[in-house]
């Protein structure tokens, strides 16, 4: 038997088919249809044709195949719309605000903890102008109502989201609480949450980085001074079975005895789901104090203070590169359990306070920022991606980054109008998947500078395009208690699925930062919209669709967005 078969509902004009489909009873725009299929026996054999109690099983042949081959131009044009449409448009912003949204009294007008999830639809956010009507999942109501019982604490100060490589799953990190939660990205229902190691420095979660290939999930325990990391799980068809917080891959940036006091916990949030959350294995205390070369983790003049800030992935998912809080940074393989430093800088190499990290080209691109009020730091580093799998190891300092641009003000006190590098965004030829320009955040002059991802690749400072501001428009006015306006402070960003990536969007702080108070106050919360040139060599602030806390004593508004991810729909 021949044939072919299909299964759904589409919606179709009436013109698509027209009266010569005497069986689609096309009195309705949608048509329904079951497994059908058509045999080569006989002109008259039907089994299965459509849904339908009108159906004639004796249907003449001709009108069956001027039927069909009207419905296949239609299924192509439809087809053809979909796929341009899931490329160009079929995408949602995660905005992650961390401001407290529970608690909140006339005693306590600030709020104790919790934060929202705001999702934006590419149908509204295309619009133009765009919508402002996202979902709003509450983290405490809507998502992780039962954290305190099982975890010990609720889910607080929501930082960022992280999708999986495949965008089913979304990483939502919890920076005071240490919390690490798992949401489906489709279904926006909550599947795991895990936390941290308590140490005795602290238990976070900063940041959460996802591997290329899809297996790791890392954690930079922040004030705990470890290196994270949950294992993703999969079975022969490539479906995600689980989540396993490896005990045993865990590394302390510090090192030495009675530095572990509480063991990470895994919550399966959804036991219907087949997806299963654990711990397996035990985070080990007593770890070595030294690095590899047997210098020590962490000393003054070296890497004074090492709390994990970010641990940026490489191309092939085997190393991390772990920038700290103090300055300095880490290569770390993170195949082994527990992971192990492959190469070790110090803060006369790489500075304090680095965060952003995309890798291009090859390469793997980091910035620095401003670790202390009014202290000017903008710096970019390009490294290589080479380095060695445990046992093997480099000496200290080894390879230097392949190029750096250092601003000229790094270093200065710079009274309200210091530098601090931040969030970063490649711009990309979608169709092509060229990169083609880095565009470098800075959340207090609220611009941005941008370099060409071209060679030289050992000289950033004759790839750098200029500068653009986000003031030029007055997009951004001023909000509840903010005082001062067109003031776009620019946290976490990342780039638009729609019109070949023609937009960014960014998080906009706002005017009572939760986190880094000394460089983040904004005046206009919420998710900012910026239209590139059409070369992708500037961008301009067009639009903010503002978002709103409202303090107990009614006189301020506490949203505070921190980071902005673009997640691709899957259908």
């Amino acid at each position: 038997m021949t044939g072919f078969f299909a299964l759904g509902a589409i919606a179709l004009p009436r013109s698509a088919l027209g009266a010569r489909c005497p069986f689609t009873a096309f009195t309705v725009k949608t048509i329904k249809f079951d497994w059908y299929y058509f045999t080569n026996n006989t002109e008259t054999e039907t089994v299965k044709l459509f849904r339908n109690k009108n159906v004639n099983p004796k249907i003449n042949m001709k009108k069956i195949i001027l039927c069909l081959m009207s419905l296949s131009v239609a299924l192509c044009l439809i087809l053809f719309s979909e796929q341009t449409y899931a490329r160009n448009s079929g995408y949602e912003v995660w905005l992650s605000d961390q401001g407290n949204t529970q608690g909140i009294t006339a005693s306590s007008p600030n709020g104790l903890y919790g934060g929202k999830v705001r999702i934006y639809d590419s149908a509204d956010l295309e619009q133009n102008p765009p919508i402002n009507n996202p979902l709003v999942l509450d983290v405490v109501t809507d998502l992780f109502p039962n954290a305190l019982l099982t975890t010990g604490s609720d889910v607080n100060r929501i930082h960022g989201i992280i999708p999986t490589s495949d965008y089913k799953y979304m990483t939502l990190n919890f920076v005071a609480s240490g919390h690490l939660g798992i949401v489906d990205g489709e279904t926006k229902q909550p599947v795991c949450l895990f936390r941290s190691t308590a140490t005795s420095t602290g238990r976070q979660n900063h940041m959460s980085t996802i591997s290329k290939d899809g297996t790791k999930i890392l954690i930079a325990n922040q004030s705990g001074r470890m290196l994270e990391r949950v294992d993703i799980q999969k079975n022969t068809a490539g479906q995600v079975t689980g989540f396993n917080y490896n005990a045993d891959g865990s590394i302390d940036m510090v090192g030495g005895t009675g530095r572990v006091l509480n063991q990470p916990i895994a919550v399966d949030v959804n036991l219907g789901d087949n997806i299963s959350c654990t711990v397996t294995g035990q985070v080990a205390d007593g770890q070595s104090s030294s690095t590899p070369n047997g210098n020590p983790k962490q000393a003054a003049g070296v890497r004074p203070t090492n709390t994990v800030i970010c641990p940026i992935i490489s191309d092939n998912s085997q190393h991390a590169y772990v920038t700290l809080g103090g300055g300095g940074m880490f290569v770390v393989d993170i195949t082994t359990a527990p992971m192990k430093i492959v190469a070790e800088y110090d803060l006369n190499v790489v500075h304090a306070a680095g965060c952003g990290g995309q890798s291009a080209d090859g390469f793997m691109i980091l910035n620095t920022g401003t670790s202390a009020p009014n202290v000017s730091e903008f710096t970019l580093y390009r490294f290589t991606q080479d380095y060695p799998l445990a046992p093997n190891y480099n000496q200290p300092n080894q390879p230097l980054p392949v190029a750096v641009w250092a601003d000229p003000d790094n270093g200065k006190i710079i009274l309200g109008n210091n530098r601090d590098a931040h969030g970063m965004v490649i711009v990309k030829n979608l169709s092509s998947g060229e990169d083609k320009y880095l565009h470098q955040f800075d959340r207090v002059r609220n611009n941005a500078e941008v370099f060409q991802m071209n060679p030289p690749w050992e000289n950033l400072h004759l790839r750098h395009e200029g500068t653009y501001s986000l003031t030029t428009t007055g997009s951004c006015g001023t909000t509840l208690g903010a005082e001062q306006s067109n003031d776009p402070t620019p946290d976490l960003a990342d780039l638009s699925l729609g019109n070949n990536g023609d937009k960014i969007y960014v998080a906009l702080r706002g005017p009572n930062p939760l986190t880094i108070a000394h460089a983040a106050a904004g005046s206009c919360p919420g998710l900012g919209i910026i239209k590139l040139s059409p070369n992708n060599k500037s961008g301009e602030l067009t639009n903010v669709l503002p978002t709103m806390i409202i303090s107990g004593d009614s006189t301020k508004n506490l949203s505070d967005p921190h980071g902005a991810i673009v997640r691709q729909k899957l259908n």
